[in-house]
């Protein structure tokens, strides 16, 4: 076997082996391309998204500030009210728009005039002397023609170049109306679809923010009130592309492709807070701005196409939603770089190739050459640097510099190599703090900072910021060459310092708007809900809806409170609790009214902070818990004392002005509800009672019949009726008054409702006729009842001032429908003949209907010659 024999195997090892290695390298090399890509490629994309977002939060931040311009504006009327065209140019003036606030074409104020007074308005506008003297003699309503109601802009800055915009009608243009009604019903700013502006020559596209202004003292809680109230608007006027160029640098327009489309009102939520969604999603959107067209002149609609690296971000605006769309442009930061992908590739081929060895020390040689170009190309940059200042110290002492270190101290870049540091600082503090960085870079050999006043050759000094850091290693003479990056901060620290002061100062003016704000609208809410229930407590049929009422409602007037609504008893021995919200720490369910001051003196208690330490004793349980406190409020109606509102609060809040008198306008309604509450009760009392017996009149009997009478109709029942007539009663009356004739007929009518069951109607017909109403009873039934009231009335002994009667008696005469009748209207007449029949018969006793006239009731004439008999 030779030597070429035994090497064979091994090369094929070797061969197979390398072919494996180059194999498997480049499989890995294909892995790691496709993740370079596509980790490159999400990369881009996030970062893309994450410059859109700031570039459509700058938008939102710049509009929100120009917004407060409105809210400031809306704050002016509603102080002054009124105001002329100096004080509108004064107030402009004020607010140096163009520092403060760029990006507006113009401010304008819009007065909402009816067509009876327009003329009266134009004249008062050609009147307007406060800025020209002539006043404004050719001042018209713009475009010409009858309308409902004109939206005019009077007030406009600044007017140079907005001269189209005076005395232009906003309402004459259909695009605008739907924003103004918007604006006039919700109070909020509300922005217009995109139109094209009137003072705009070139015709580009625009749009306007309006916030509504409504004449002081007058109400706008509700969208119809807000609409009543309406002066006018105070409005923003915008051109896109100015509003653009002052938000969007020009960086980014050159890497990125923006647009903004409105796609018409945002879709409000349950609390009314706006979603950044269309009302209408089907609606058309409109093109406002095209990064890449210089000035659109057309309102278009626009359909949006599939880009490659592309974001979109919605903005609500003025109530309206704007899609602002931005997609890479080709050439970009953002396209796509595949250098990186293709390197990991051809290094994996070449790994896969080359021995171990080979390709460490090409890898580290490149990487070497790479650390050191950057390296070198950094300190280029440094020492170019025209913004901060640069040093090469060695020590203390300086190697070179840049020109403007040179000019922050007064010197030649010349006259800077081999001077000292100390000649450069202020005084020994900043010395001292040089040499403390140097000891510093000395111990850790890593970069540090120090700040230091530099003294200029004319004897002033200003602060900077060092930053060190070793260019080499450390000797035992310390720190080799040192790299000083100087900057002046003298116009950050004067820039922050007006911004903190400016933020400060907004801050302070929104906290006070804020807080007026609140307290309108709780006051608002408190003013509605009290309104709401006192219409409750009016349409109250009994004292249980009107504790239901007060239950309900006492939870959202005071919602940080307790309390309890009491009544007086009958008796008025005691208050009675009637309602009661919150968790009471007095839960008392009565007390005696000597316990409450408030009862005793008829006014409020607590009456000062002095009265405090009184205390009304049904309350003590609540004075021992620390910090708590309660108020007592007595219900008076007409000087009638009808009870107590008990309220349990802080102590410190129980001398609430606000919270005391919403309490008082509380406790005024409920005290007039229930003494109407109490008055109807007596009114209804007095019209269908009789007022010696107590019984029910005759007026109630006769429509209770008619009731009975259908409803037996309906469900085919039978209804009994008995008619009861006293014997002899004018004898009563004549042999011993009228005042034994009275107690007689209270005492049959107490002994009829103690005879009849709860479903019967008993009163008084008239005289000394009683009527009987049995609902649902058949003759059995009903003549045997009718006979024991017969019985009971036998068995009466009747007590007045001038002895005691007996032997009273009564005649009863009894008829049943459908036996006895077939019609309703002839039940009461054939109980009547009934009776007549009794008296005939010798009185003192119950007789029945018996059917002899036609259709089954007895005849009128029957009821004559009974009355002949009698």
């Amino acid at each position: 076997m030779g030597l070429r024999d035994l090497l064979a195997p091994r090369a094929r090892r070797m061969t197979l082996v390398a072919g494996a290695i180059l194999a498997a390298g480049l499989g890995a090399s294909l892995v790691a391309h496709a993740v370079a890509e596509r980790w490159i490629a999400a990369d881009m994309q996030r970062r893309f998204a994450a410059d859109a977002a700031d570039t459509t939060a700058a938008i939102g931040e710049r509009l929100r500030t120009h917004a407060e311009v409105l809210v400031s504006m809306q704050g002016l009327y509603a102080s002054i009210g009124r105001i002329d065209r100096a004080q509108f140019r004064r107030y402009v003036d004020v607010l140096d728009l163009a520092r403060r606030y760029p990006g507006f074409q113009a401010l304008q104020s819009l007065r909402y005039v009816k067509p009876a007074e327009l003329d009266a308005f134009v004249a008062e506008v050609r009147g307007d002397t406060s800025v020209d003297p002539r006043g404004q003699p050719d001042f018209a309503v713009q475009p010409p023609g009858p309308r409902s109601s004109y939206n005019v802009v009077e007030f406009v800055e600044p007017l140079r170049g907005n001269e189209n915009s005076f005395g232009f009608d906003a309402g004459a243009n259909p695009a605008q109306l739907d924003s103004l009604r918007r604006a006039a019903e919700t109070g909020r700013i509300v922005a217009t679809p995109p139109v094209r502006l009137v003072q705009d020559a070139s015709g580009g596209q625009g749009f306007i923010l309006r916030a509504p202004i409504y004449r002081v003292g007058e109400p706008a809680q509700t969208a119809l009130q807000r609409t009543a109230a309406l002066r006018g608007f105070v409005a923003t006027v915008y051109r896109m592309n100015d509003l653009m160029r002052g938000v969007i640098d020009q960086r980014t327009l050159q890497q990125t492709h923006i647009r903004v489309v409105d796609r018409g009102y945002a879709k409000a939520n349950a609390e009314g807070v706006m979603t950044g969604e269309p009302e209408d999603e089907t609606g058309v959107a409109t093109l406002m701005y095209d990064s890449l067209e210089a000035n659109l002149r057309l309102v278009t609609p626009v359909a949006t196409a599939p880009l490659g690296i592309a974001a979109e971000r919605s903005l609500v605006v003025g109530e309206r939603v704007w899609h602002v769309q931005f997609a890479a442009r080709p050439g970009s930061i953002y396209e796509l770089d595949h250098a990186v992908p293709n390197l990991v590739l051809g290094s994996g081929a070449v790994i896969s190739l080359l021995i171990a060895l080979l390709s460490a020390i090409i890898m580290r040689s490149r990487r070497l050459s790479g650390s050191l170009s950057a390296l070198d190309a950094e300190q280029r940059a440094l020492v170019d640097n025209p913004l901060a200042g640069i040093l090469f110290t060695k020590g203390r002492r300086i190697l070179r510099g840049n020109r403007r270190i040179a000019a922050l101290t007064g010197r030649q870049t010349d006259d800077l190599p081999g001077t000292e540091i100390d000649a450069l600082v202020a005084d020994k503090a900043d010395a001292d703090a040089f040499g403390a960085a140097l000891n510093r870079i000395r111990d850790s050999a890593m970069a540090t900072e120090v700040e230091l006043h530099i003294r200029h050759r004319d004897g002033s000094t200003l602060l900077v910021d060092a930053y060190g850091k070793p260019l080499g290693p450390s000797g035992r003479n310390g720190p080799g060459e040192i790299l000083w990056v100087l900057q002046d901060k003298t116009d950050a620290l004067m820039v922050e310092a007006e911004r903190r002061d400016h933020a400060l100062k907004l801050q302070e003016a929104n906290a006070r708007l804020t807080a007026s704000l609140t307290a309108s609208e709780a006051r608002t809410r408190e003013i509605a809900l009290l309104t709401e229930l006192s219409g409750l407590l009016q349409s109250c049929q009994g004292l249980d809806e009107i504790f239901s009422a007060v239950k309900s409602y006492a939870g959202h007037l005071f919602p940080d409170e307790a309390g309890a609504l009491y009544l007086f008893s009958e008796t008025r021995d005691a208050v009675q609790r009637g309602a009661q919200w919150g968790a009471l720490k007095a839960d008392i369910a009565a007390f005696p009214p000597d316990a409450c001051w408030a009862l005793r003196r008829g006014r409020a208690f607590p009456i000062s902070e002095a009265s405090q330490g009184l205390t009304c004793s049904h309350a003590s349980a609540c004075c021992a818990v620390p910090g708590a406190g309660f108020v007592c409020q007595p219900l008076i109606a007409q000087t009638n004392l009808l009870g107590l509102l008990y309220r349990e609060t802080t102590a410190d809040a129980a001398n609430d002005a606000s919270a005391n008198q919403l309490a008082t306008m509380l406790a005024e309604q409920v005290s007039l509800a229930i003494a109407n509450l109490e008055l109807r009760e007596q009114l209804r009392a007095q019209a269908i009672r009789d007022p010696l017996t107590g019984l029910y009149n005759r007026r109630f009997l006769e429509e209770a019949l008619a009731r009975e009478i259908a409803r037996s109709v309906r469900t085919g029942r039978p209804l009994s009726l008995a008619l009861l007539d006293i014997d002899h009663f004018k004898q009563i009356n004549d042999r011993h008054s009228h005042e034994a004739g009275d107690v007689v007929l209270r005492d049959i009518g107490r002994t009829l409702l103690e005879a009849m069951r709860k479903g019967d109607i008993v009163g008084r017909y008239g005289g000394e006729e009683f009527l009987l109403i049995l609902p649902g009873i058949g003759l059995n039934v009903a003549e045997q009842r009718v006979g024991e009231v017969l019985e009971a009335v036998r068995r009466l002994r009747v007590t007045w001032s001038g002895g005691d009667l007996d032997g009273i008696t009564c005649s009863i005469g009894l008829a049943v429908m459908p036996l006895h009748v077939d019609e309703g209207e002839d039940l009461l007449p054939a109980a009547d003949i009934a009776l007549y029949r009794a008296k005939a018969l010798g009185r003192n006793r119950l007789v029945v209907s018996s059917r002899t006239g036609p259709g089954g009731t007895e005849t009128g004439q029957d009821k004559d010659a009974l009355k002949a008999a009698g």
